[in-house]
């Protein structure tokens, strides 16, 4: 049935009818996964003589009123019959032999494409985008509502293309078009907080519980290092109720590496467990164990005897107990000192009477002895004439 119209009274309609077969009857499985079409010869000379857009294009619509679009491969179908892609007739519910509508028509290039996986399978493929650009290569269109076959490592892919723009049906063929994924059919998004949590009980699950001394579980007073491990039980995150004073221990103690400071009444420590240097034998000194502070018995004075905190100083006593002044001592060394250095009295009186005198001349010392009078060297030079 063909439509007349445009100039010179050439028809730009091209509608017929045709028995459908799938690809498979033509001995072309391959063409599975696209949507090329196979038409007999008579449909190739009627639209030779039409005017119409390429490439070809067409609408393929069913009795039961299901319709989608496609485009052709080549014209070797036997005269009233069509070759098409199982996939269309299963969305068109064509069986085999039934009659197929198809009418050419012009579509715009497609902007947006969205599709959705109909199974969870679609998510082990590695890389998607890559695997749907290469297979829509075979595609010449897409119609909104279709499900459409991507075959890949000898399995078949169903997508359901859920928004076509810039309308219902559109062309793909050399066209950039963006694409985008709905969540597969059946899928569920995992809970991430509750994998978390699992994945920290799992790790702490068969973990040696922590007590002062380590692992050590034995008693306190025999060696960690000579006893056993009395428990490989693991620790139980829900019944550790390390805020609770009630039920937690009274010694400071580590817990999964924090220091977890008791109700001080069993800080204690043997010293006999502690190890006498770093690295060796024995309970080792770390922030599990709390070091007192040393006494202090000195201050520093303020001067005069006097301390910085106010109090009375104590006096200080000789091997023989007699207390002594500090300040007689101090005056009583500084004094040999001096005497030592040959900073005495006497002599410094013997250095200010004599000795000889050095004087820079130039870049040389001079040696000449010093005089008497008030000039510094003799010589008629030093009188007045």
């Amino acid at each position: 049935m063909f439509g007349f119209g445009g100039g010179g009274g050439m028809p730009s309609r091209f509608e017929e009818q045709y028995h459908t077969y799938s690809v498979a009857c033509a001995s072309k499985p391959h063409l599975e996964g696209g949507d090329k079409i196979i038409l007999p010869p008579s449909a190739l000379d009627s639209l030779s003589r039409m005017m119409i857009e390429y490439p070809m294009l067409f609408k393929l619509s069913s009795p039961s009123g299901q319709s989608t679009h496609c485009g052709v491969l080549e014209f070797s179908a036997p005269e009233g019959s069509c070759y098409i892609p199982f996939w269309i007739m299963q969305n068109l519910l064509i069986p085999e032999g039934g009659l197929l509508t198809v009418t050419n028509v012009s579509l715009p290039k497609a902007s947006f494409v969205k599709l959705q996986p109909q199974h969870v399978d679609f998510l082990e493929i590695s890389n998607p985008r890559a695997v749907l650009e290469h297979a829509l290569r075979n595609y010449s269109c897409v119609t909104k509502g279709d499900v459409i076959c991507i075959p890949y490592n000898d399995k078949n892919y169903y997508l359901e293309l859920k928004d076509v723009k810039p309308q219902d049906a559109a062309c793909i063929i050399e066209t950039d078009c963006n694409v985008d994924f709905d969540p597969p059919v059946g899928y569920v998004e995992p809970d991430y907080k509750k994998m978390a949590e699992e994945k920290v009980k799992d790790t702490y699950k068969n973990m040696p519980k922590q007590t002062r001394f380590g692992s050590f579980t034995g008693s306190p007073s025999a060696s960690p290092a000579t006893s056993a491990p009395s428990s490989t039980k693991g620790v139980d995150l829900e019944d550790m109720k390390l805020g609770d004073p009630a039920t937690a221990p009274s010694s400071t103690r580590i817990v999964n590496g924090v220091v977890i400071k008791g109700t001080g009444k069993d800080d204690k420590l043997d010293e006999k467990l502690v190890a006498d240097k770093i690295g060796g034998t024995g309970v080792q000194r770390n922030a599990a164990i709390p070091q007192k502070a040393p006494e202090v018995l000195y201050w520093a004075e303020a001067g005069g005897g006097a301390r910085l905190d106010g109090k009375q100083a104590s006096p200080l006593k000789d091997k023989e107990g007699n207390v002594v002044d500090a300040r007689e001592l101090r005056a009583a060394a500084a004094a040999a000192r001096a005497m030592s250095t040959g900073e005495g009295a006497q002599g410094a009186a013997t250095k200010a009477g004599g000795g000889k005198r050095r004087s820079l001349i130039g870049n040389k010392f001079s040696k000449r002895k010093a005089s008497s009078g008030p000039t510094a060297f003799g010589g008629g030079g030093n009188s007045m004439m």
